[in-house]
């Protein structure tokens, strides 16, 4: 009897760690494509914690890059491929800037800073990379700020000077612009910026508290997200003409929607009851599905 209940008791530990370190349910996002379009890069809490993620385009075969405790996030494909950039909070202080090749070896600090620093993007000719970083002591009552810095993590400097937050910096193709979003008249809308953080122009004015944006590859187009009455959806807009349409409709996203590098496909995150999920979609929005499975 003592022996049968030694292993009930072993067997009851097992499965309670098991369901401890493994969710029920995985939860995905922040996708994002590599440049010649084979592969997604991805955070997942799959395996236990939030860690960043590969698989191949078709959502098959993910593979973990990183394992580190904490939460790895934001990743982002160098221009050529070969490395990604991510923030992670590792070694007990606040979220900094990191990055590893692209099989997730060689994993490097690029940034020592006090504040939260996080969601890194290259420009396009691999040489700088913008980043946002936290001013206010704490997250409760944040400042987020635009800088940029090498590669390397030298030259750092900040790009964005005021009392607003300004966040999810992206280069555009030509490295002409920069696009962001900002609270600074109250809700959010997406802005372009010179490189220097001058010259603000508002994308969007429409008051529905939009965020997150990336470019088209000609730079004539973005997409975003923005709050349609029930959560975020997938917006595209032409900047040549300023007209909106509507990809997604009850479909609450986060974090940044992309083209694939053929722009024929948009990848984006769907969240719903405390649970997210990697999708994808034909550029017109039609054919929504989910990517990656548990």
């Amino acid at each position: 009897m003592v022996a049968t209940n030694l292993i009930l008791n072993l067997l009851s530990g097992i499965a309670l760690a098991l369901m401890v370190s493994v969710p029920a349910s995985a939860s995905d996002s922040d996708p994002a494509w590599s440049p010649d379009g084979s592969k997604i890069v991805f955070m997942s809490d799959r395996d236990g914690d939030i860690e960043i993620c590969i698989a191949t385009a078709d959502g098959k075969n993910p593979q973990r890059l990183t394992s580190s405790p904490g939460r790895d996030a934001h990743p982002s494909f160098s221009p050529d491929g070969k490395k990604i950039v991510f923030q992670s909070p590792r070694g007990g202080r606040q979220p900094q800037i990191y990055v590893m090749n692209a099989d997730g070896t060689n994993q490097v600090r690029l940034t020592d800073l006090p504040g939260f620093s996080g969601v890194p993007d290259w420009s396009p000719d691999g040489t700088r990379i913008l980043f946002q970083v936290n001013l206010a002591p704490t997250l409760d009552s944040p400042h987020w700020q635009i800088f940029v810095m090498n590669a390397d993590g030298s030259n750092l400097r900040q790009v964005t000077h005021d009392k607003f937050n300004d966040q999810v910096p992206k280069w555009s193709p030509d490295a002409a612009r920069i696009l962001f979003y900002s609270d600074q008249t109250g809700g959010n809308e997406i802005y372009t910026m010179n490189p220097d953080g001058s010259d603000w122009k508002a994308l969007t004015k429409g008051g529905r508290d939009s965020h997150a944006a990336s470019w088209s590859r000609d730079g004539k187009r973005i997409l975003f997200t923005a709050d349609a009455g029930h959560g975020r959806d997938v917006y595209v807009r032409d900047l040549q003409t300023g007209q909106e349409t509507q990809l997604t409709a009850n479909a609450p996203g986060q974090g940044v929607p992309y083209w694939s590098p053929d722009e024929k496909q948009i990848v984006y995150t769907f969240r719903r009851d405390e649970k997210s999920d990697v999708y994808v979609m034909n550029a017109d929005g039609s054919q929504q599905q989910k990517l990656l499975h548990d």
